[in-house]
């Protein structure tokens, strides 16, 4: 009879948990868009789960009001008084089981579930010995193209980023808009593509932004450019806006705000509201609900645009094994640079991106290491649950 092993067994019951809000500058600020003003930095709340046997797993939420309906205090507190407790309840608190569980038990609230599953995922593979990759269906991808963000600005502003970041190994750069006049982000386009050409793809990303007719403005001034992908072009909640916009541009439409769960994905799908889905683990409550949310884009014909959440590296790790495994990824880079904008990260998340390429790394579970030290050193505050 072979002995079964801590490593081999399935999930062992969660005996401790730890929540650490924490919050860090950007390297410079982030112009988004007049939805989201300008940007200094971001707030987390990391979890670190401890099961009977003494192995850890990490998870992420990273809540951002308006874009989410959570805020990084109201994540950690339904973690603290609600989830956290009932998952500690568990005596085989498996990744998917836990999920109905969490369900049933509050509506809403996917930052903070998704920091779940990211932390149990990440315990099973541990336990495993395998990636996360691989306990999603298996990578297909070693390795993915990653693209560098603009803010709202000018051409001028962006090309002196893009020389530099092209120099860099960056090919893909992602323009923030709806700060200055649609007129002048037609010009912008233009601009650049004139100068770049084919060395560069670029995606336009309104962030609601715009009105109906801005959206269409926009789209008929640059309707003979090569943009990727337009993304979120009008207010999240207005699904037959950007339905209609979407029939009218020759040029793929991307939902991101608009795009949280399984409901609104299969009303986006159902309406041709969105030729890209713009998937965040985070905001889509981690790898097996962004997961589920993939699925239905691909039977849509839908392509897939692995975004971030101004993250830290748990979330970014957690995104690119659900990225490795997927086969409707849009041809364009994704967006796992979010460590590389920050003043500082306790994982090492950044080493996995090189030459405008981020590598999976061969690791067990989520792959990245944790600086349980930095996380403490950083924190505004920490709670435990027991």
């Amino acid at each position: 009879m072979i002995r079964e092993t801590a490593c081999t067994a399935a999930m062992a019951r969660i005996v401790a948990a730890e929540l650490f809000e924490i919050e860090v500058a950007f390297s410079r600020p982030y112009n988004l868009s007049k939805s989201y003003g300008t940007l200094a930095g971001t707030r987390a709340v990391l979890l670190k789960l401890t099961d009977a046997d003494g192995l850890v797993g990490w998870g992420e939420a990273n809540p951002m009001q308006p874009f989410t309906a959570e805020s990084p205090r109201e994540a950690g507190n339904v973690l603290h008084d609600l989830l956290l407790p009932a998952i500690l309840r568990e005596a085989r608190p498996e990744p998917g089981r836990i999920e109905a569980i969490l369900d049933n038990l509050q509506a809403g609230h996917l930052c903070a579930k998704g920091a779940v599953s990211m932390a149990l995922l990440d315990l099973l593979g541990r336990r495993l010995r395998v990636p996360v990759a691989t306990l999603l269906g298996g990578a297909v991808h070693a390795c993915l193209p990653v693209l560098w963000p603009l803010g709202a600005g000018t051409a001028d502003d962006d090309m002196a980023i893009i020389d530099d970041k092209l120099a860099q190994g960056f090919h893909t750069f992602m323009l923030k808009m709806g700060v200055a006049p649609v007129r002048e982000e037609i010009h912008r386009v233009a601009t650049l593509e004139a100068r770049y050409g084919h060395r560069v793809k670029l995606i336009a990303d309104a962030n609601q932004g715009w009105t109906r007719d801005e959206a269409l403005e926009f789209l008929t001034g640059v309707a003979g450019s090569s943009l990727t992908f337009v993304e979120q072009p009008v207010a999240k909640d207005d699904l037959e806006g950007l339905a209609m916009v979407a029939r009218a541009s020759t040029l793929p439409i991307s939902a991101d705000e608009a795009l949280t769960g399984l409901t609104e994905a299969a009303r986006l799908a159902a309406l041709g509201a969105a030729n890209v889905f713009s998937i965040k683990s985070s905001k889509n409550g981690g790898p097996l609900r962004a997961q589920r949310i993939a699925t239905i884009a691909e039977a849509f014909g839908i392509r897939c645009y692995m975004n971030s959440m101004l993250e830290f590296g748990i979330t970014q790790a957690a995104s690119l094994h659900h990225a490795v495994t997927m086969t409707n990824l849009v041809d364009a880079g994704h967006a796992f640079m979010s460590t590389l904008r920050l003043a500082e990260d306790p994982t090492d998340f950044a080493a996995f991106v090189r030459n405008g390429v981020v590598h999976l790394p061969d690791r067990p579970g989520l792959g990245v290491e944790v600086d349980e030290a930095h996380v403490r050193h950083l924190a505004l505050s920490i709670r435990q649950v027991r």
